[in-house]
């Protein structure tokens, strides 16, 4: 293995609990929009539930690993899905399908609101760490600018990363390894010197297209703890285990 120099970091799920911090979120979302799609009232909590199942992740914080937002490659077998629950209770589709858009888009959500009430532990001094040793950090993520900028600010590791592309920079989206290409590119890397940490097969599967170095896998998302090890090198519980990598931090 060549002596790894960048990292890749997904956000959502990577620097922390995806279902703790976006499940209220989305589950509120989720809800206001079934209603405005007329789902039946005495089938409310069934209707929420299963749309939660679809979306990947309910009020409670639980994932689901098949979910929309864990899975970006699987979007037709996700409409599928849409559309039999749609069918299931007698819903207004194309009301349901706006409501998916605004969800996958982070639309309307009170983000701001909500970052202000949480704590990040470990997530400053991990990335810290990893900048001390002197490697160059990258976010990539499916998240909009605006609120990566916020999450980077509150979790006070905005300082420490080189990089970042979102679902608004003009590139294409994970697995396509577009934005390891800009990375190296830009910092004048080979893609065998650079680690991608992230939270689903998604990201292993934009790590491997990218043909980096090292791919890690944390379970604070999809925790897809079977599938992320057959694709990845190393699997932690959380980004915070990664402070006793034998690859990182030898």
């Amino acid at each position: 293995m060549d002596e790894i120099k960048g990292i890749i970091l997904d956000k959502d799920g990577t620097l922390f609990d995806y279902g703790k911090v976006w499940g209220p979120i989305l589950s509120d979302a989720i809800a206001e929009g079934l209603a405005k799609a007329r789902m039946p009232e005495n089938r409310k909590n069934e209707c929420i539930a299963d749309f939660c199942r679809v979306v990947g992740v309910d009020g409670d914080g639980k994932t689901y690993p098949d979910g929309i937002i864990f899975r970006h490659d699987r979007l037709l077998q996700a409409t599928v899905r849409i559309l039999r629950i749609t069918f299931r209770y007698h819903m207004n589709p194309w009301r349901v399908w706006n409501s998916v858009k605004a969800i996958l888009k982070h639309e309307g959500f009170p983000i701001k609101e909500h970052l202000s009430k949480i704590e990040f532990p470990y997530v400053r001094e991990t990335i810290k760490a990893m900048y001390d040793r002197g490697y160059i950090l990258g976010i990539v993520t499916t998240d909009n600018q605006e609120s990566t900028d916020l999450f980077l600010s509150r979790m006070g590791i905005k300082e420490y990363i080189s990089f970042i592309r979102t679902k608004d920079s003009e590139i294409h989206p994970k697995p396509n390894p577009e934005a390891i290409k800009e990375f190296c590119r830009e910092y004048d890397l080979e893609s065998q010197e650079v680690a991608v940490i992230g939270d689903t097969v998604v990201d292993m599967e934009f790590a491997h297209l990218g043909k980096t170095g090292y791919r890690i896998a944390v379970l604070t998302g999809s925790g897809d703890k079977e599938r992320l090890s057959e694709c990845a090198d190393a699997v932690y519980p959380a980004l915070r285990d990664i402070i006793n990598d034998p690859i990182l931090f030898h």
